[in-house]
This record gives structure tokens, C-alpha cells and sequence, in this order.
């Protein structure tokens, strides 16, 4: 049995230990949107390492009372002293437009076009997407049990803790299930693909920003949602990635 070369001769004439070459290979690999378990899955468990590390730190700041505590305090009241009846109304209709249940609307709209096109895989992850985002902000809002701001009772209509956000956590879980079913089966141009993560990055801020004005919600409870969103939906893309492509394979 041969043994395997420690270098390898590169094209100039020089040599590189073969680990060089294999470490070379793999990244190549994970960075390949059409390879196995490449790209998707690479964005994927970044993405979601990411929303856990943030997540994990802003709950640990928030339990203990520490200075992010009082950060959001004195924002929230610095916020609230500024607000004019104009804004409140506009951030509002923003925070209409970003709410959990519009979320579902979009969430049953997507079940129901994907149904009908029959693309089964891509159904499960949107439905994981949805519901299991609105189940880990319901689950993290009760193990917190973060009591909310004093300035937004009227924009609340009902009785529910303050960390994480429902509406950052939805609102960013919505749109990026939406640009990652567009852009698996639409193929935009990279220009589009770029206008349309604007587009949601934009629209998700706006969300969260309206749900600090409204005084319903501290800052790091918007950061909050984002990370869960981000975190949740970073595994539901990876698993429909996984599955899609081991459908393709032979």
C-alpha cells in the first residue's frame, strides 16, 4: 500500500503539504451553492451560530439587570419624550403591517401557492418556519417573563410579556422565508436578489423601529426577535436545503 504524499507540486513548480489541499478542497466545497451540503448549509449554520450567540447574550443581560437594562430604560424614556401624534400614527400602520397575524396571512397564503404547485419539501419548511417561530417567541416570552415598557397600554391588546418582540421575531422570519422561496424557485438576477434583501432589511427595521416608538417594546426585546428569527430560520433553510437537494441526487 502506497503512502500518501505529504506535498503536492502546484502548478509553479513549488510544493504545499497535501492538508493545505484538502483544507483548500473543503472550504471550496461549503462555499458551493451546488454542491453537497455547501453553501446553504454554510450560510445556514452561520447564520443561526449568530442568532444563538446573540440570542443566548441579550438573555443573559436582560435576567441579570444588567447595564442593558437600564440602556433600554433611559432609551425608551428618551424615545417617549420626543413622539408626536403624526409618528405614533404612522408607526402604527407600520406595526399593523408587521404583526404576527399579518404573518400568518402570509404564512397562509405561501402554504396554499405551494400546495398547489406541489412542492412538498418546500411546504414543510414554510409551515416549520412559521409556526415554530411563534412557538419559540411565546416559549422565550414566558421563561423571561419581562414585564413591558410603561408608555404603549394602548397600542397592547392583550396581557403578554415584553422579551422577545412577536412582531420582530415574525416579521424577520417572514421575509426571509419569502426571499428564500423566491429565490429558489425564481432565480433572480443577483441585482434583484440584492434589492430584495434591502427591500426586507428595511421593512424589517421598520417594524422593529415602530414597536420602540409605540413604546411596547425596549430595544434589546426587538434585538431579541431578530436573533430568534434569524436563529430559527437559519435552521429551517438548512434542513429544506438538505432535503431539496438530496431529492435532486440520485
Amino acid at each position: 500500500m502506497s503512502e500518501i504524499p505529504r506535498t503536492i507540486a502546484t502548478p509553479r513548480g513549488g510544493k504545499r503539504p497535501a492538508a493545505f489541499w484538502r483544507l483548500r478542497t473543503f472550504v471550496a466545497d461549503r462555499l458551493n451553492p451546488n454542491a453537497f451540503l455547501g453553501l446553504h448549509l454554510t450560510v445556514g449554520v452561520l447564520l443561526g451560530s449568530l442568532g444563538v450567540w446573540a440570542l443566548s447574550a441579550l438573555l443573559d443581560a436582560v435576567l441579570d439587570n444588567a447595564l442593558l437594562v437600564r440602556w433600554d430604560i433611559a432609551a425608551d424614556a428618551w424615545i417617549h419624550a420626543r413622539v408626536t401624534p403624526q409618528g405614533l400614527n404612522i408607526f402604527n400602520w407600520i406595526s399593523r403591517a408587521g404583526s404576527p397575524a399579518s404573518m400568518t396571512v402570509l404564512a397562509i397564503v405561501g402554504a396554499i401557492v405551494l400546495l398547489a404547485q406541489r412542492r412538498v419539501v418546500m411546504l414543510i419548511g414554510w409551515i416549520a418556519a412559521f409556526a415554530g417561530a411563534s412557538i419559540l417567541e411565546n416559549v422565550l416570552k414566558l421563561l423571561v417573563h419581562r414585564h413591558r415598557p410603561v408608555y404603549g397600554a394602548a397600542y397592547v391588546s392583550s396581557h403578554s410579556f415584553s422579551f422577545p418582540s412577536g412582531h420582530a421575531t415574525m416579521s424577520f422570519t417572514g421575509m426571509a422565508a419569502l426571499l428564500y422561496v423566491l429565490w429558489v424557485y425564481w432565480h433572480p438576477s443577483t441585482r434583484l436578489r440584492v434589492l430584495s434583501i434591502v427591500a426586507a432589511a428595511v421593512a424589517v427595521v421598520l417594524v422593529g423601529v415602530s414597536r420602540i416608538y409605540l413604546g411596547v417594546h425596549y430595544p434589546s426585546d426587538v434585538l431579541g426577535g431578530w436573533a430568534t428569527g434569524a436563529a430559527w430560520i437559519a435552521v429551517c433553510v438548512s434542513g429544506v436545503a438538505f432535503a431539496l437537494h438530496y431529492r435532486r441526487s440520485p
